[in-house]
């Protein structure tokens, strides 16, 4: 799995640890990813330091994790990062470049590298993690949300492709989660209007946890989804339909 350095990633590998899973931790922070090996135990995971918009690097890492283990049944793409706030005729095209290559081209790189060894074994699943901002779309954060949106999209053409091969394929959309990555702007006191506002939106009241999108992820990657593929499941405490 991807991002598995911190944040959701940290807890989706944890979640399919304790399901009986090995799992291979992949992000550009050898440290993280060692401080997830820890946390899981070293004999249930393999560090695999890669950064996902490095095609050939990505291949790498995943035929790494063949030749230790030979085998390959699950594949979580959680790899992305937020973007410069900015409307999307302010947005520097560098910034939207950046956005689409990290969150969106990664889980291509990825889930392309790990195909073949999913249809040769006739049976595999994927889950993408996307976020309610693609769907819905929410202001200065235009880069992120197309590339989330391409996620969801991307998720229901590999689905609908690939069941004669075996593999289901579908995505986690989380809402407003307290992870590392927007821990800047949850803890700065300047922000503490703007976080309320954002918990009152919530019909649940309140930020989600990053073990509770891993229960999702883990539901889906295992075998009492069987029947289900090509679909989007929002974490988001009701957010979606308020």
């Amino acid at each position: 799995m991807t991002g598995a350095s911190q944040g959701i990633g940290r807890a989706v590998a944890v979640a399919l640890s304790r399901e009986g899973a090995i799992v291979g931790l992949l992000a550009r922070n050898r440290s993280g990813l060692e401080e997830t090996l820890e946390i899981i135990g070293p004999s249930r995971g393999l560090v695999a330091p890669c950064d996902v918009t490095d095609r050939a690097a990505v291949a790498g890492a995943v035929e790494t994790i063949m030749a230790e283990w030979g085998g390959l049944d699950v594949v979580v793409n959680n790899a992305g990062q937020r973007q410069d706030r900015a409307r999307i005729d302010e947005l520097e095209t560098a910034e939207w470049a950046r956005m689409i290559e990290v969150n969106l081209t990664s889980v291509f790189y990825v889930t392309r590298a790990a195909a073949p060894h999913l249809f040769e074994q006739g049976s595999g699943s994927v889950v993408n993690i996307a976020s309610i901002s693609g769907p819905f779309g929410i202001p200065r954060i235009g880069a992120y949300a197309a590339a989330k949106a391409g996620i969801i999209g991307l998720t229901r053409t590999m689905a609908a492709e690939w069941c004669d091969f075996g593999v289901r394929v579908n995505t986690v959309a989380p809402g407003f989660i307290e992870t590392p990555m927007n821990a800047w702007f949850r803890e700065d006191p300047a922000n503490a209007e703007q976080v309320a506002a954002i918990e009152s939106s919530v019909p649940l009241g309140r930020h989600g946890y990053p073990e509770e999108v891993a229960q999702a992820v883990t539901f889906l990657a295992g075998a009492t989804a069987s029947y289900i593929t090509g679909q989007t499941l929002f974490v988001d405490g009701g957010w979606s339909v308020a």
